[in-house]
């Protein structure tokens, strides 16, 4: 899998839409994600015990995990119900934080592992909808888009994603939250006190004999473009990871965006009380469909 810097939006969107295509990261209803040792241990991470204010109004990795689930779990029998049967595809995505890759690669057990690459994901069985009938796609996703592609919001993943979304209700993240989680990462980065610590960074590895200007300038170095990361990647990301602990880069950079959020929240505080409840809700009814409700 190529690396890249992920956010929760990116790690929602691709969970959950590829899912209702019937290609994505979903496992099973009955089966929960299994922890990848990608991420551990969290004392080798610079953002172990970091979160952003928005997290609590986006989803982190696992509450993705138990939505989805119940998404699969839903439309499975609203497939079974139809007279198709639907088994969602089983491949899972690494089991990697928010924060650790926000800025980059922040861990070191990963940059010794992985360079900048994720691990790859375990290989899954043939995805769900790309075995079933031309009738049966439509009973899953609804007909086609006017691109042949599969609607995500059509069929028995449409009715999952209402049921679970609630009447009249976005399924998923809020746009306002979504929007806040971008434009802070985008704002930042032009901030004068994360644009001098990302020049101290670069000191840093310039003096290992690294020469970027940045963080995201190193991870999509094209040299490291390959399926898997070669000696000169790894020594390169633990360099990084090095020269970032040495800086103060992450904590730095967390605190001007943190900031700039929690001012943002502020200014609308009525709309993110209702995002937030919106949030609980949805994995409530997530919870009742997977049996984990108290």
């Amino acid at each position: 899998m190529r690396k890249k810097t992920a956010t929760a939006t990116a790690l929602l969107t691709g969970a959950l839409l590829l899912t209702g295509c019937g290609s994505g990261d979903a496992g099973e209803a009955t089966a929960p994600p299994q922890q990848d040792d990608s991420v551990a241990p969290e004392s080798s991470s610079l953002t172990a015990d970091l979160a952003l204010p928005v997290e609590g109004y986006i989803f982190s990795e696992a509450e993705i995990g138990q939505l989805t689930r119940a998404m699969s779990s839903l439309a499975r029998s609203c497939m079974k119900e139809a007279g198709f049967t639907y088994r969602p595809e089983t491949a899972q995505s690494p089991d990697i934080g928010v924060m650790d890759r926000r800025y980059g690669i922040a861990n070191s057990h990963t940059a010794q592992t992985y360079g900048y690459h994720f691990p790859t994901p375990e290989a899954g069985r043939e995805s769900g909808a790309a075995s079933l009938s031309e009738a049966g796609r439509v009973a899953l996703a609804g007909k086609p888009l006017a691109d042949g592609t599969l609607d995500p919001d059509g069929g028995c993943i449409g009715e999952a994603k209402q049921r679970l979304a609630g009447s009249d209700a976005e399924f998923g993240p809020d746009d306002a939250a979504r929007k806040l989680n971008m434009e802070s990462y985008a704002r930042s980065q032009k901030d004068p006190r994360v644009l001098a610590v990302f020049r101290a960074w670069s000191a840093c590895m310039a003096e290992k004999g690294y020469r970027y200007d940045s963080p995201m300038e190193a991870i999509d170095d094209p040299a490291f473009a390959g399926d898997k990361a070669a000696s000169t990647e790894i020594s390169t990301a633990r360099a990084d990871v090095g020269c970032k602990k040495k800086t103060g880069l992450v904590r730095t950079w967390f605190d001007v965006e943190s900031a700039w959020q929690r001012t943002e929240i502020e200014k609308n505080a009525e709309t993110f009380e209702e995002i937030k409840r919106h949030k609980t809700d949805q994995l409530k009814r997530a919870a009742v469909e997977l049996g984990e409700s108290d």
